[in-house]
């Protein structure tokens, strides 16, 4: 395999990057939304590019999202020739999972905890700010431990316009004083200095629970507002779980 395909299929977004043999970070990427199936196979010609039909590259899928995975494979066995790796089906998260019910976690957030690990070292804890905020957290053994699953900053944004009378519909942006002047202000101070202080005081808790040197690491699409009004946010990393994918990949 001289290059790799990595892919996060997500509840609002596909992620995908493009890895060379023995790189740790993507050389190429792209961003679309997933319910825009129409979108997929010029978005995946584009990145893919000569390595389509070259037989340099494989692929390595995370989703959370049956349906659209069965359109993009339909479409990577279209358009390109490549070997397939579909988390959950032929392929582990090569990580001590410790949830209940293991299948119940989803891919990402595994793939997440492994590659947390791998690259920053353990005990750690994953706060991933994407359509739902999640924490993951691993243990000083490399385990996955488990976590929770809250709203996402914007469905809670959606939440109040369309649950209430009057509150206007607000899109995210930077927050002012923690003091709002007007409705506006408010709800953008609650949702940012409110989940700001939520993250804070739950890895204070983690915190307690394994020690002092946890470490936090943050991702997903609203990670880098997120580390504004954070205390406790001190890595940011947009790609870790495509790096997390990558680094699968290599083991198998």
């Amino acid at each position: 395999m001289e290059f790799l395909l990595a892919i996060d299929i997500g509840n609002t977004n596909i992620t995908a990057g493009i890895f060379a043999a023995g790189g740790q970070n993507p050389i190429k990427k792209i961003n679309i939304p997933t319910a825009n199936f129409t979108s997929y196979e010029s978005s995946f010609a584009r990145l893919l590019g000569s390595w389509a039909r070259s037989g340099d590259i494989d692929v390595i899928i995370s989703s959370v999202v049956p349906q659209a995975l069965l359109r993009l494979t339909k479409i990577l066995n279209k358009i390109a020739e490549c070997r397939k790796l579909i988390l959950g089906e032929n392929i582990d998260v090569p990580i001590k999972n410790l949830y209940k019910r293991k299948s119940e976690v989803g891919q990402d957030r595994l793939v997440n905890a492994y590659a947390a690990g791998a690259i920053y070292g353990t005990p750690a804890i994953v706060v991933d700010f994407g359509t739902a905020v999640t924490f993951d957290v691993i243990s000083k053994k490399g385990a996955y431990l488990g976590g929770l699953i809250l709203p996402g900053i914007e469905m809670g944004l959606i939440s109040l316009y369309e649950k209430t009378a009057a509150l206007p519909k607000v899109n995210l942006a930077p927050a002012g004083h923690i003091i709002g002047k007007t409705t506006v202000e408010s709800i953008r101070g609650g949702m940012l200095y409110g989940y700001a202080a939520m993250v804070d005081g739950l890895v204070s808790k983690y915190k307690n629970i394994l020690g002092s040197r946890l470490k936090t690491i943050a991702t997903g699409g609203n990670a880098g507002l997120m580390k504004r009004y954070s205390k406790s946010i001190l890595m940011i990393d947009s790609d870790l779980t495509l790096k997390g994918l990558n680094l699968i990949f290599k083991k198998n």
